[in-house]
């Protein structure tokens, strides 16, 4: 049996065990009973809560002592609330949480006694409040929709990083991400990490961010292309715990151990015992029905002992029963590159369950260390911070994209794209495929190195491009960053290499970029450039293209057919037989209106046809973010499959100005408006 078996057997011993009744009921042998005076605080409520898309009733419980046969008693006793995301504070004697009252309305913070008195209203107005958390310099920190804006997805409100006084006072945004941002929980060393919601264009995962209590040098920690990461907690040892999941949208899973010290696991390889064990691997990440159960919010108890909510086997979510569970972690392997560490599951304990409701996210009721505050890098009197790159050529191993190779590929400069955020309420028609609304603030030198320093907008999402000698995008970084004001981030050696705060001088020599003043893209959304279909391509398309690029009509041959009845011919009719010919290339570049996509919007089939959005059948000739991948921009400049047939529609019909536009509004992701 190989050593990944022999850790899963417990598990699987346990369900087995477990599967015909009710956790009520688990046999003696596998009640672990120990005498403790901890307390755990949970959340029990009626609903299957993912993500913060729950608003079913519920209330926060305690559990006293940490043991099948502790007292359950209500900390809040609310009909009709719902009540989520308990955090304890450093001296284990207060709780924030988020609820929507009884009477409904916006969910908000509230603090209240860990007995159950004192409750007190922490936040007010603006969007939905969860996942709060208390910092270490006496402010708290929460998630919520009050931006108003919507996620790159689903369209629905998208949760932001905020931080704010306990008595509601100071409240400010801190992340600025397109999406969610979920889970915020505070590390020893005073790091922020996060599950971040990262969708760009066909790019759709949740992967680990870390930021500090400000909000600054917010960075991708851990997570591969194919893995997403939920509910993570510290562990005493100084690495991760949290949910495995391969599905979007589904924080339930598998339980997984992240072993930091390898790295940020950024794409992980298929040896994924390298980067994080999974350490209940009969359970499936994919989402229902869960053959094995299913775990959500593991929480380090102290020692090798967490606690963790676990479901039986459930054919659909309707069925799900999780209730709260004890387990206890071993290492074999010394944690280091030439020893690595491999983590497992000694045993599950039923813990306790009210089969009429869901227990969720247990936290420990106890007094705990407080970490550092992080120092502070932002200077609120300017508008800007400052980014720079060490070398665009330093790539780990391949996402995907290509890789370009120093010497040999020529990357001059860069573009610079900022997102535009889709607020509440407006039409979501500005793109028929995956990619939502954004702009090009500049363009920046790259340095023989490899290097760039840029002057950008503070708190605003931004994301790069470097481009080839014709100005098509080589590399596009997939996924939205930014810098607060008055922020350096110079922590980026590369792509794909470790994301952490690394020793700069180690890493490099001092980059090109780091004796130059940095180019100043510092300008507001106004001057922006925007380049979409309606207002910029059309023009261009009506005008040169869909003359040639729609059906036409031959006519093939005529007949003669005569009409008769028993008394002889009575007329006779000629008939013209016609073929329809198919636009060529089959691309039909005509502004009749079509419907496409999920939501069966209205776009010119022209656009359809160009967006890379078309999925019924047409002719794709569009790989946006990229144009080096597109057929559209081989065939307007002349490279590529095109190269012997020279430009199309002709060096003499586009100009300059327009082949770039084609190949920039590739590069920005083909939107419609």
């Amino acid at each position: 049996m190989s050593g990944r078996n022999r850790q899963l057997l417990p598990i699987a011993l346990f369900i087995l065990a477990l599967a015909p009744g009710c956790e009520e009921n688990a046999p003696d042998d596998l009640i672990m009973v120990e005498e403790t005076t901890e307390a755990i605080v949970f959340v029990k409520t009626k609903g299957e809560e993912t993500l913060n898309r729950s608003n079913a009733e519920g209330n926060l419980y305690k559990l006293s002592p940490i043991s099948p046969d502790g007292n359950v008693t209500p900390i809040t006793n609310f009909v009709g609330a719902s009540v989520s995301d308990p955090c304890v504070s450093f001296d284990g004697e207060r709780i924030l949480f988020s609820m929507r009252p009884p009477e409904g309305g916006a969910r908000n913070i509230y603090e209240i006694d860990a007995d159950g008195t004192n409750m007190r209203q922490v936040t007010a107005g603006g969007g939905n409040d969860f996942d709060p958390l208390y910092l270490p310099d006496g402010n708290i920190m929460f998630t919520s929709s009050r931006a108003g804006e919507m996620d790159e997805y689903n369209h629905s409100p998208a949760e932001h990083l905020f931080i704010g006084g306990l008595d509601g006072s100071g409240i400010h945004r801190i992340s600025f991400n397109q999406s969610d941002d979920f889970d915020p929980v505070l590390m020893p060393s005073g790091l922020i990490v996060y599950t971040r919601w990262e969708h760009f264009g066909t790019f759709n995962r949740f992967p680990l961010f870390f930021t500090t209590q400000e909000g600054s040098q917010t960075f991708h920690k851990y997570g591969p292309h194919n893995r997403n990461f939920f509910h993570a907690q510290p562990t005493p040892d100084g690495r991760m715990i949290a949910i495995e999941s391969r599905s979007v949208n589904e924080d339930a899973g598998p339980i997984a151990i992240l072993k930091t010290e390898q790295g940020p696991a950024d794409p992980a390889g298929s040896d994924t015992d390298l980067h994080w064990d999974v350490l209940t691997a009969e359970v499936n990440g994919n989402g229902a029905p869960w053959t094995f159960g299913a775990f959500k919010y593991p929480f380090a108890l102290g020692g090798s002992r967490y606690i963790a909510s676990y479901t039986l086997p459930a054919a659909s979510e309707s069925e799900v029963d999780y209730g709260l569970y004890t387990f206890t972690l071993s290492q074999r392997g010394a944690g280091t590159t030439e020893d690595p560490a491999s983590i497992s599951i000694d045993d599950l304990t039923f813990l306790y369950n009210d089969p009429e409701w869901n227990e969720y996210d247990a936290q420990l009721l106890a007094p705990r260390e407080k970490p550092p505050v992080t120092p502070s890098v932002i200077d609120e009197s300017k508008d800007f911070g400052i980014f720079m790159g060490h070398n665009v050529f330093k790539r780990g191993e391949n996402d995907g994209q290509e890789r370009p190779e120093k010497g040999v590929d020529t990357i001059n400069e860069m573009a610079i794209i900022a997102a535009i955020p889709t607020m509440a309420g407006e039409p979501n028609d500005f793109s028929a495929n995956t990619f939502e609304k954004r702009a090009i603030i500049g363009f920046a030198p790259v340095y023989e190195d490899g290097s760039f320093r840029i002057k950008v907008p503070a708190d605003v999402p931004l994301t790069f491009a470097t481009l080839d000698e014709h100005r098509r995008g080589f590399v596009v970084k997939r996924t939205w960053i930014y810098v607060r004001p008055g922020e350096t981030v110079d922590q980026c050696t590369g792509c794909h290499t470790d994301r952490g705060f690394v020793d700069i001088e180690a890493a490099d020599t001092t980059p090109i970029a780091a004796t130059r003043e940095p180019t100043d893209l510092n300008i507001s959304p106004e001057n922006y450039t925007y380049i979409n279909y309606r207002d910029q391509i059309s023009p261009i398309v009506e005008r040169n293209c869909a003359g040639c690029h729609l059906e036409t009509y031959v006519e093939r041959d005529s007949l003669e057919i005569t009409l008769n009845d028993s008394l002889g011919v009575l007329d006779s009719l000629w008939l013209t037989v016609t073929d329809t010919l198919a636009p060529p290339g089959s691309l039909d570049l005509t502004s009749v209106l079509d419907t496409i996509g999920q939501r069966m919007q209205v776009f010119p089939r022209a656009y359809i046809n160009l967006s890379g959005g078309n999925t019924m059948g047409g002719n794709s000739v569009t790989v946006p973010p990229f144009p080096r991948r597109s057929l559209l921009i081989d065939y307007v400049l002349g490279l590529g499959v095109a190269a012997d047939k020279g430009a199309h529609p002709g060096d003499h019909v586009l100009t300059d100005q327009e082949k770039e536009l084609f190949n920039l509004w590739v590069t920005l992701g083909a939107q419609y408006r």
